[in-house]
């Protein structure tokens, strides 16, 4: 039991009465500390100081001081620093003059003193787009920061991809980019702003999509009820340039979850609709669909889940939408809104709020019910003349006359409560029909019961007008004092002449600085000391000074009309456009920056940190986005209240300073053994609820012949963002920025905001539409290429939104890049270069398809272009097809290195020759010259290799080439910042894909988490690469620490490095996982990363120096020369004293011919008989290009000119046409040693003339410092026998001549051998059978395979399904990558389905190829095609095509 004691206590005991200094209970750093001062009696005047310091130690923190009047308030600004740190502070106040006093309190610190915003232009990207972005910081004042900032940007596994340091722009509004790599990591990405000790993220999402057409939605009822049989809705879609959509609907509805009764076994219960579609469908769902069991799951407060899913007619493209409905056991409700204050005050009246509305907030219409009133009185009883040892005041409680009221239109009921004299609290009961809610009020408490009541008697209180109060007192009152707070600070005050009354109007001129929200807090001081006071808030609209417009001078527009988009703003600001497709916006949202996220931002900044929201529903409140849209027309004040003075400045969010009486009522509980049973309901705290007879409610969170019109312009251009610019407003208010219209037909978006020095932050309140329209237009439907010889047909669309049907001309125009098919009325095909025209009746509001049969006859990318013309309009897309020539492409390269640095002429042949079997027409010859040797490399940095990159190694090769070029540019002073950007680019793209092969423990394997661990090789190699890469891009040392931290777990006590993972480079990792090749590649990445600072410095350098001494021990059993290769440039790289030795046994197995120094290593051939054709010059094997490369890194690292350049000139002959090598170690490593030791033999003195001779073709090209960098091409107009090459002049240069061509069977010795069997062949379905197996002892390596896909069909990557060994599946234009661990001498198969997509026919053969990556020569090819689709016609695929029977 315990005892309850309620006793007045009176803070202060003796009150002098002089001064009253009111000031917010927070500070922030940067934002000014204001303090209302009211000196209430001086002899004079006074001058009075705020200090605000560090309680801790008394320091300083900001001074301010002011000279006042008695009676007459004012307020004193603090101002406080923006490197505030947390802490605990107090602000003390004295007074000298005429009234000498010295006053303290504490204060809250609270670090958020700005706030930042970030803008993206969309809110998602395709892996491959550039992401755009804005940011800035403000103050609450609104005025932006000119400080610099910090720019992170983290992939969705947390690891830091990108950053800018101090960054900083003139306006404070900072604009950047980041162009995302074709391979992210997929999933919600984030921008992350820092400054001012503050930090602000946003989220954009990188996915593979397609832009929705069309958008779906469905309109159901706001609510439903459990008594309802049937829900009605419908389901509307609408294409983006706002025109109906015809086509089929799939409709779903379910319950909002579902749990299998007991015993049930039958499915979810579910309604599911089939409807066609023309813009909308109306639809009825049969809610006895949900009853089982004879148990009816539609009950109050289940929803209804519903799906639409939309298929064109046209297009055959589906999109869905998606609504709820929930139900309630009634459809109307009833509560006491919580703007109502919980206390009452004795002698004052007291209105309570009560609403009356439907389930969805609206009012009630038609005829209502009334709402009654219920009152209980809680009343204490008289204390007893003697009192028992243990007492407790008792109470009693009784009713009063039930009062009834008609419900208005608005719903709001307000209701006057009178209050009895002998009241303690008050318990209200409201009842509307069979519903009720519930108010608990609880006493305020004064000494003397001296109260005052706050009343705002304005509404939709906006900035620049006034706001009218009214205080209703128990006593005259001869003058008040109020204080306006808002986003943290006082930002008005002033005195009230009360004349003596006890009802005194008042009113206060109401400014941007009070909005969204402000607080007034009123108190007047009695002549005894007390202070009696009351505060309300209120929302204000106006929160911007700088008025932001945006508008397009017409609201439609044909694609490339041009457009004017108007801006207004104050004079000089700084204006932000983005205008973005609405397709972008149906995707995804929430990337731009809004008046209500500013709005709300600016109310995290009130003193008063628990918001409430002016409706209350039992149970849950409201959503933010309800109240948002409430908020506008909401007319009553907030009523924060407290049932004394003290309790009503706390709610307030202020601290008092005072010598008058704050008086603050405390309650004091003792033990009370017999207190159970005496009725004390009422007495503590308040409560509210509603309710309903028992059961709780959940409420919701060319006819004729006219001349046809012409074609004014043909379509070509669509992008999703249209506008990212900013300009400066004029000193009228007004800026133009005059543009085109997209080709895109759509309805585009813009939005802008504003910066200004003065009036800060401006934000459009509305955004700008403009519907790019055509009511008359044409699409192109096509495939992503095609193969030549085969018969595609080309699917033009034709929409017409006239108001009249329309007869109309379709025509493909003549082409000599490809044949038109035309089909004769006995059938016949012939294939003519002509223009194709098809004239159709297209119904207004309709769409129509024309379908133009074509057989590509040139390579490349050839132009098709549409017209559709009628007697009204004309519209015309241009549109590019890739034809490719027919089997596989092939290439193979001769470079030659000229050294004229003695002087003497160079004469060399190159023989050229090509395999019998060779596709017609797919051969060429390219000649190049480049005056450097790094050349061929920096120019074609994107594509140093014709191979996929979809594993974790792989994709190092879009990083470390870049960095070695930069890097070699750099030491060679020919760095260009088109270049420089180039490279910068490749490696920010490397960095983002290779991060997605990381493990989370710190490890990189070659396919991520498909790996059971990580690999200690790949590990190795990317860190090293990372730290290389340091110099040029952001690499977070966090990613390499973690990465060497795991290798370091692994490193065994002998100082060797084990592999863990998968084998993948079996040269480097050894056929055991482990050996002195794998530790001396380890070795090298922990000497690349010794700078790393921190702890992981002194644990590296111990790693480094235990693998040093293993790979030391291990010299003498070295036999493996690429072993040795490596050996000798990790001891090198550490100093070894043994480093010379092992250089030296290397150096024994050397090959030198021709002035060139190599190293081979014997590699396992088949015993096949069969001649296979080779190409005159053949690249190396990789493995003999990396032991090279080594060896030249040794040279360089030894800076042995003279020994090393028979090596270079080796390595130099082994290039690719792409300035690469044959896969991917051979080619980082190779170009590593390249460049280092290119950089000492630089020399910008040469001048070369060299002439290129094939038969008749000469060519004569000039090789200088001015363009040493320029790759200078030759292609020759036949294929010569061979290729003459004369030299003059003095330097170095490089010569390359490659060859391409097509073929349609294997050339090559294989290695694998693959079986193709078609399962399933039909015109629209296939199903592809391949087995594989390694024609060698042992396995392959890791092993590639490709399946080619036939044109016009795509791959159902999903029905491969499981297969040991696979470990990644891509899909590249017309082809399936399927990535293996290995493949064995057992026949490792795959199946896949493929099914129709496009219109071809006459499909040429596909191939399947299987290669080992790391030793490409490794291979095979073979080619398989579909009798069904081979003996297949025009009309076969495609009946409505003209002439097709």
């Amino acid at each position: 039991m315990r005892l309850f004691l309620l006793l007045a206590v009176v803070t202060v005991a003796i009150a002098e009465d002089t001064y009253v200094i009111i000031t917010p209970t927070d500070i922030r750093p940067g934002v000014a500390l204001s303090i209302n001062v009211n000196i209430l009696k001086a002899s004079s005047d006074v001058t009075v100081q705020a200090q605000l310091t560090r309680s801790t130690d008394k320091v300083p923190i900001g001074t301010a001081h002011g000279t006042f009047q008695q009676g007459t308030p004012k307020l004193l600004e603090v101002q406080v620093p923006d490197n505030l740190h947390s802490g605990s502070y107090e602000i003390e106040v004295t007074g000298s003059g005429g009234l000498v006093f010295t006053n303290k309190t504490g204060l809250s610190y609270q670090s958020k003193g700005i706030s930042i915003f970030i803008q993206t232009d969309k809110a998602m990207y395709k892996p491959g787009q550039t992401v755009h972005f804005r940011a800035f910081a403000m103050y609450p004042n609104l005025t932006v920061i000119d400080s610099p900032m910090d720019i992170e940007i983290y992939d969705p596994n947390t690891n830091k991809i990108k950053q800018w340091l101090q960054v900083r722009d003139a306006s404070g509004v900072l604009t950047n980019f980041m162009i995302m790599d074709t391979q992210p990591v997929l999933g919600d990405w984030k921008i992350k702003i820092i400054t001012h000790g503050r930090s602000e993220e946003k989220v954009f999402t990188v996915a593979h999509y397609v832009l929705p057409k069309f958008e779906v939605s469905i309109e159901v009822p706001a609510f439903g009820l459990a008594s309802d049989t049937t829900l009605q809705g419908t389901v509307k879609a609408t294409y983006t340039y706002g025109k109906p959509v015809k086509g089929t609907v799939k409709l779903r509805a379910k319950l909002d979850y579902w749990y299998r009764p007991w015993q049930y076994n039958g499915s979810e219960p579910m309604v599911e609709l089939s409807l066609n579609l023309d813009g909308e469908s109306k639809f009825t769902l049969p809610l006895s669909n949900f009853m089982v069991n004879t148990r009816n799951y539609i009950t109050s407060g289940r929803s209804l889940k519903i799906e639409a899913n939309v298929t064109e007619s046209l297009t055959h493209i589906t999109l869905s939408g998606k609504d709820s409905v929930k139900f309630y056991s009634h459809a109307e409700k009833i509560e006491f809104l919580q703007s109502n204050p919980n206390t009452f005050k004795p002698g004052l009246p007291y209105t309570a709020y009560m609403r009356v509305a439907r389930q969805d907030d609206t009012p009630v219409m038609g005829a209502k019910s009334s709402v009654v009133v219920h009152t209980t009185v809680t009343y204490q009883l008289p204390e007893p003349t003697t009192t028992p040892k243990y007492y407790y005041p008792q109470s009693r409680t009784y009713t009063i006359k039930d009062r009834t009221f008609t419900v208005p239109d608005s719903g709001v009921v307000p209701i006057q409560v009178d209050i009895p004299d002998n009241a303690t609290s008050i318990s209200l009961r409201a009842t509307y029909g069979t519903l009720s809610s519930y108010k608990t009020l609880s006493k305020s408490y004064s000494p003397s019961e001296s109260y005052i009541q706050l009343f705002l008697r304005s509404s939709h209180l906006k900035a620049g007008s006034g706001a009218n109060f009214e205080i209703q007192s128990t006593q005259a009152v001869t003058s008040l004092v109020y204080q306006v707070l808002s986003r943290g600070v006082i930002v008005g005050a002033g005195t009230v002449n009360g004349g003596n009354k006890k009802t005194v109007p008042f009113s206060i001129s109401v400014n941007s600085k009070m909005a969204p929200n402000a607080r007034i807090v009123v108190y007047y001081v009695r002549t005894d000391g007390e202070i009696v006071t009351d505060s309300i808030s209120f929302d204000v609209e106006g929160v911007f000074n700088n008025q932001v417009s945006i508008s397009f001078d017409k609201t439609k527009a044909q694609p490339g009309d041009a457009v004017n988009v108007q801006v207004t703003a104050d004079p000089m600001s700084v204006v932000n456009l983005l205008a973005v497709d609405q397709s972008v916006l149906l995707l995804k949202s929430g990337n731009d920056i809004t008046q209500s996220q500013v709005v709300e931002e600016l109310k995290s900044y009130d003193t008063k940190h628990k918001s409430i929201s002016p409706f209350f529903f039992g149970g849950g409140g409201i959503g933010i986005a309800a109240r948002k849209r409430r908020m506008i027309w909401w007319p009553y004040p907030t009523y924060y209240g407290g049932s004394d003075a003290s309790q009503i400045f706390s709610n307030a969010g202020v601290k008092v300073l005072t010598d008058a009486t704050v008086y603050h009522h405390k309650q004091i509980m003792n033990s009370c053994p017999f207190c159970d049973g005496m009725g004390f309901s009422g007495m503590f705290g308040t409560a509210t609820g509603t309710g309903t007879s028992g059961a709780i409610i959940r409420p919701p969170s060319n006819n004729g012949q006219s001349e046809l019109q012409t074609v004014k312009q043909t379509r070509s251009v669509f992008p999703e963002t249209w506008l990212w610019c900013n300009k400066t407003v004029r000193s009228d208010g007004h800026v133009t920025i005059s543009t085109t219209v997209p080709d895109t037909i759509t309805s585009w978006v813009a939005s802008a905001f504003a910066v200004n020095k003065v009036s800060g932050l401006g934000i459009a309140s509305t955004s700008a539409k403009i519907e790019a329209f055509k009511p008359f237009f044409v699409s192109l439907n096509l495939p992503y290429s095609v193969v030549r010889g085969e018969q595609v047909v080309l699917q033009a669309n034709v929409f017409n939104y006239l108001t009249s049907d329309t007869d109309v001309l379709v025509t493909l125009e003549k082409n000599d890049d490809f044949r038109s098919i035309v089909v004769a009325s006995d059938g016949t095909t012939s294939y003519v270069s002509q223009t194709q025209t098809d004239n159709i009746h297209v119904k207004a509001g309709e769409a129509k398809s024309v379908y133009f049969p074509i057989v590509p006859a040139e390579l490349g990318q050839i132009s098709l272009t549409v017209k559709a013309q009628s007697v009204m309009a004309a519209d015309a897309v241009k549109r590019q097809l890739l034809v490719e020539p027919e089997g596989v492409p092939k290439e193979y390269n001769t470079p030659i290195l000229l050294n004229l640095n003695k002087g003497a002429a160079v004469h060399k042949t190159v023989p050229v020759s090509l395999p019998q079997s060779v596709v017609a027409g797919s051969q060429h010859v390219r000649v190049s010259v480049i005056g450097d040797l790094m050349g061929p490399t920096v120019n074609n940095l994107d594509k140093l290799l014709r191979m996929p990159t979809g594993c974790g190694e792989q994709t190092m090769l879009g990083l470390a080439p870049d960095v070695f070029v930069a890097n070699y540019l750099t030491s060679t002073h020919q760095l260009s910042s088109d270049i420089e950007e180039k490279a910068i680019n490749y490696m920010e793209k490397g960095y983002q894909r290779e991060l997605t092969f990381q493990h989370k423990d710190g490890s990189f394997s070659a396919f991520g988490d498909r790996d059971k661990s990580g690999s200690m090789w790949l590990s190795a190699f990317v860190i090293k690469t990372f730290h290389q890469a340091k110099k040029h891009i952001f690499i977070d040392d966090k990613t390499l620490v973690r990465t060497i931290e795991w290798m370091l777990t692994k490193q065994k006590s002998d100082g060797s490095f084990p592999e863990p993972g998968r084998v993948i480079h079996k040269d480097m990792q050894g056929g055991s996982a482990s050996g002195p090749g794998l530790t001396a590649f380890v070795l090298i990445a922990l000497e690349e990363n010794n700078d790393l600072k921190g702890n992981i410095q002194e644990k590296l350098q111990n790693a480094a120096m235990k693998a040093r001494s293993y790979l030391e021990q291990q010299i003498s059993t070295i036999t493996d020369d690429y072993a040795l290769a490596i050996a000798s440039y990790a001891l090198a790289l550490s100093r070894s004293s043994d480093a010379a030795t092992v250089f030296t046994k290397l150096n024994s197995d050397a090959i030198v011919k021709d002035g060139m120094k190599h190293w081979h290593k014997a590699q396992t051939t088949t015993s096949s008989h069969h001649h296979y054709w080779s190409p005159p010059h053949k690249q190396s094997n990789p493995i003999d290009i990396e032991m090279s490369s080594y060896a030249l890194l040794v040279y360089a690292h030894n800076k042995a000119f003279a020994d090393g350049l028979s090596v270079m000139k080796w390595l130099t002959t082994q290039r690719n046409s792409n300035g690469g090598f044959a896969s991917t170690q051979d080619t980082v490593l190779a170009l590593q040693s390249l460049s280092e030791f290119a950089a000492m033999v630089y020399s910008n003195n040469f001048d070369l003339q060299v002439s290129v001779t094939a038969g008749n073709f000469t060519k004569q090209f000039q090789v200088n410092p001015t363009n040493a960098l320029i790759l200078q091409v030759a292609e020759l107009s036949s294929i010569p026998t061979e290729v003459t090459i004369d030299a003059t002049g003095h330097g170095m240069a490089l010569v390359e001549v490659s060859v391409f061509f097509n073929v349609e069977q294997e050339i090559s010795e294989p290695t694998f051998e693959v079986t193709v069997t078609l399962e399933t062949d039909t015109l629209n379905s296939m199903k592809v059978k391949t087995c594989t197996r390694w024609l060698l002892t042992g396995a392959s390596g890791m092993a590639v395979q490709e399946i080619g896909i036939p044109t016009g069909f795509d791959a159902d990557v999903e029905s491969i399904g499981q297969v040991a060994g696979l470990k990644k599946i891509e899909q590249e234009n017309r082809k399936v990558i399927i990535y293996f661990d290995e493949i064995t001498t057992t026949p490792l198969c795959v199946t896949m389905e493929s099914i129709r997509t496009g219109l071809v026919a006459k499909t040429q053969p596909s191939a399947v190829r299987v290669y080992d990556y790391y030793q490409p020569d490794n291979q095979v090819t073979k080619f398989y095609q579909s009798h069904v689709l081979k003996n297949s016609s025009v009309c076969d695929v495609c009946p409505d095509c003209g002439g097709c029977p």
